[in-house]
């Protein structure tokens, strides 16, 4: 069903954000910079885990936050120093990036990192999925994020189609996907999202062992209907 007729039923999505959350209880992924709710460090997270593996990140995440703790001591160094300590990380071009980022975020919001969408995604290299995140993780708040990877998720639990090839940027999704945030466990719940991403619905999805597998479409479509397919043919 596409996105825009796609009707939601308010039962399927209390159930879907309640089983993702009590399986996530038990299978949180620890990074460091989920150690409390801090915009900097989220901005920060969001920048280095750009097309970066989150495990390599989470190595050298807490000596660079122990480094560089605020958005001064990124904007006032130089950036030979910067590529310096970047460099066993393999992320040395980003140090260019940083400094100009910190250093808007110091000129034209006092060195804090702005709490609205709109001044997030004027910010050197947000878009719109970094400043969401920001929102969520920095600042708590109850808004959807949306990657190729919760795209995945969502299409196969709820069975929606016409999802553009870059789902960050699908508008009709974003909508979709604000309808299930649950009011005051945005973070909570988007954390689970990202981790049964990685860890279950991957792109070979492990649905033996889904917490959300009896609500699953895709699973009900495709998979069952494969091993019965299987089962006749032995």
């Amino acid at each position: 069903m596409s996105l825009e007729r796609h009707i939601l039923s308010d039962r399927k999505r209390f159930r879907f954000v309640h089983l993702l959350i009590q399986w996530h209880e038990k299978n949180r992924r620890d990074f460091p910079w989920r150690a409390r709710h801090d915009p900097y460090i989220a901005l920060l997270a969001e920048i280095l885990l750009q097309r970066t593996p989150a495990n390599r990140v989470a190595k050298f995440f807490p000596n660079f936050i122990e480094k560089f703790p605020t958005s001064v001591s990124i904007a006032s160094i130089d950036v030979d120093d910067l590529e310096e300590f970047l460099r066993p990380m393999g992320l040395k071009k980003r140090a260019k990036w940083l400094i100009k980022l910190m250093k808007e975020v110091c000129e034209k919001h006092n060195c804090e990192v702005p709490d609205r969408e709109e001044e997030l995604t004027q910010l050197p290299g947000v878009g719109l999925y970094t400043a969401r995140a920001i929102l969520c993780f920095g600042f708590g708040k109850d808004v959807p994020i949306v990657d190729v990877n919760v795209a995945r998720v969502l299409s196969r639990v709820f069975r929606v189609s016409g999802i553009r090839k870059r789902p960050s940027e699908d508008e009709a999704l974003w909508a979709f996907a604000a309808k299930i945030v649950p009011r005051g466990l945005g973070p909570r719940y988007n954390e689970a999202l990202l981790d049964h991403a990685a860890l279950i619905c991957k792109r070979q999805p492990k649905c033996n062992i889904c917490p959300v597998l009896a609500l699953c479409e895709y699973y009900k479509r495709v998979i069952k209907c494969s091993l019965k397919q299987a089962v006749v043919k032995t």
